[in-house]
């Protein structure tokens, strides 16, 4: 077969990847694991603000996709992975990748991949020089997703539920379904287990948040099924413990169309459990959080909150009494400032004594 000569003639702007990693790494990984690992040197070293969950919308994945992503260049050794004292993700350090440095580490995933071991110590034994990249979901009643054969394809077709289903799916996503597609949904029935009354409220609640790919709905069905969701009604109580606590945040900093980081869960959880404040003062946090920096913080937000726990802050009321009493005292060190400074330039003026008696006797006198 001829060879092909590549050439390239760009003025583009690029990112650097190390020829080791392609001839080392690149093939021997997950292709989703690659994508992620390449997003993250194209995020390194630029203005791009980079989150778990950032990471998991520009692929479409779940933040535990991303982490396992992560997870596993880790273990391999390409990168480093540093969190706080609540366990979350702070820092992504990633190192040069040589051949002075060579793959030493393979993956193993754990039985319960619902649960991400974040375990660095590499296991340098010869035989584990090539790294096992086939990640399977087990969690619970999880199946391995394997293509149907003809007969158990046209024996599921052939229920009159399922092929509900599946003509609802169709008008849910806008479109005629492949048999890529068709499989996918078939799955979720004989993989996940799911009846068809929680698949058509899983794709009715991806397409209702705006997403519309199966690969994401795909996502969102394993990660309730690692969860043990197994009604709709199950599924409704997470969805509106979302909702409830989370989105009302996220629209009041002016923050749509994504799920909340991990970070920001804590930060949540602890106004809403830790403080046991209402929605009501947590939003009006956040909005005061945009009035006073212009943007969303997360931490501002949070000192607002510790003040007014301090203050045994319960209502809306007392946050208007408080201010009452703040604007009060402001009133006040206004009013005494500007009175020290009146009294202030009058006393510059040097003062003088005066002996009446003298000035009276100097005044006969002169007669």
């Amino acid at each position: 077969m001829k060879k092909i000569m590549l050439e390239k003639n760009t003025t583009m702007e690029v990112t650097a990847i190390s020829n080791y990693f392609i001839d080392e790494y690149m093939s021997r990984a997950n292709g989703e694991y690659v994508k992620i690992y390449l997003y993250l040197l194209r995020c390194c070293g630029s203005s791009l603000e980079v989150s778990i969950n950032s990471i998991a919308d520009t692929f479409e994945h779940t933040e535990k996709d991303v982490m396992r992503a992560l997870t596993y260049w880790e273990q391999v050794g390409i990168l480093n992975l540093d969190f706080d004292a609540n366990n979350n993700l702070e820092r992504i350090t990633l190192k040069d990748v040589r051949a002075d440095v060579p793959l030493t580490f393979k993956y193993v995933p754990e039985k319960d991949e619902a649960t991400i071991i974040l375990n660095t110590e590499a296991d340098t034994q010869a035989s584990d020089l090539v790294a096992d990249t086939s990640v399977t979901y087990t969690a619970g009643s999880i199946k391995e997703k394997k293509p149907f054969t003809p007969e158990k394809l046209k024996q599921l077709t052939s229920d009159e539920e399922i092929k509900q289903l599946l003509y609802i799916s169709q008008t849910y996503l806008g479109k005629t379904l492949s048999p890529a597609d068709t499989d996918t949904i078939l799955y979720f029935y004989e993989g996940l287990n799911f009846n068809v009354e929680l698949i058509e409220f899983l794709i009715e609640y991806c397409v209702s948040n705006g997403h519309k790919t199966l690969r994401y709905i795909e996502k969102v069905a394993i990660d309730w099924a690692t969860d043990n969701i197994t009604t709709v009604d199950e599924a409704k109580e997470r969805t509106s413990i979302y909702n409830a606590s989370y989105y009302p945040v996220l629209k009041a900093f002016g923050l749509s169309g994504r799920n909340p980081a991990a970070i920001e869960k804590a930060f949540i959880d602890k106004w809403t459990n830790e403080y046991g404040f209402s929605m009501d003062i947590i939003t009006d946090a956040c909005n005061r959080t945009i009035s006073s920096i212009s943007k969303p913080s997360f931490q501002y937000a949070d000192s607002i909150l510790q003040r007014w726990k301090k203050k045994g802050v319960s209502s809306l009321s007392d946050i208007k009494a408080i201010d009452n009493e703040h604007a009060q005292a402001s009133e006040a060190a206004k009013a005494s400032k500007t009175s020290k400074t009146k009294s202030t330039s009058f006393n510059s003026f040097p003062q003088r004594s005066y002996d009446y008696n003298e000035l009276e006797r100097q005044l006969l006198h002169r007669e």
